[in-house]
């Protein structure tokens, strides 16, 4: 118990070390309306990876990969449907999005020629629009962020494995477990709470991110946007015809 409690303080710290969340909350901190609401994305992607634990350790993975098996060999069809449908609707969203895009652009050319009083005050109007992402939200990213890394996360693989060695009561696997996923999310913990102790120097880093990021965002999200939906709709003809 003692070398398997020793390779999940090693494994947790190595796959902490993990960038893409890291940077993820860094950028969100800067989108949320209270700082302690970025709990719900550290929580949620703690939570997910915990699930994953269970799930593997005890088999269901495989079981849910089974069911998903017969579903698509029993229905296949009305899935790439659906799939293909999905797929047009994002390829219809690019077009709101371009739409959207010139309409902004013409509300900024009019409020360029306003005179200077009734101009509004930049920096407020960028810290409205910085507190925009809610707990819900914030919860789902994390659990999406969690679920698209697994794939990739070499060291949780690396500590399932040796994990799959013990038979092990859930008491002591929930504890393994709980003990992984706290060290998992140190990183993430710390950096809230360095944001909390020097927040003014942050969210001006932010607004000079954000300004930065608005000059793309016009352009990468129509692209991201119809890249999703003409890959949802090759993929689901290629498996109807």
């Amino acid at each position: 118990m003692i070398g398997l409690l020793a390779s999940t303080i090693v494994t947790s710290a190595a796959d902490s070390l993990n960038p893409i969340a890291i940077t993820q909350q860094f950028v969100l901190q800067g989108l949320v309306k209270r700082p302690r609401h970025i709990w719900f994305y550290i929580i949620s992607i703690g939570l997910t990876n915990l699930a994953g634990g269970f799930l593997a350790y005890f088999g269901l993975v495989a079981f849910i990969g089974n069911f998903f098996t017969r579903l698509i060999n029993s229905h296949g069809q009305i899935l790439f449907t659906l799939e293909m449908v999905l797929g047009i609707a994002f390829l219809i969203g690019v077009c709101y999005l371009i739409q959207n895009t010139k309409i902004e652009s013409l509300k900024k050319e009019i409020h360029a020629l306003q005179p200077e009083g009734q101009d509004v005050d930049k920096v407020s109007e960028a810290g409205l629009k910085i507190t925009s992402v809610s707990p819900m939200s914030l919860t789902i990213l994390g659990i999406g962020a969690t679920i698209s890394e697994l794939t990739t996360a070499l060291p949780y693989f690396a500590f399932l494995a040796i994990l799959f060695n013990y038979r092990l009561s859930l008491i002591q696997v929930t504890f393994i477990l709980v003990i992984y996923n706290i060290i998992y999310s140190m990183p993430l913990i710390i950096l809230y709470l360095v944001y909390v102790k020097a927040q003014d120097k942050f969210d001006y880093l932010y607004m000079v991110i954000k300004t930065k990021i608005t000059k793309w965002s016009n352009l990468l999200a129509p692209t991201v946007v119809g890249a999703i939906g003409l890959f949802l709709v090759f993929h689901s003809l290629s498996l109807l015809l």
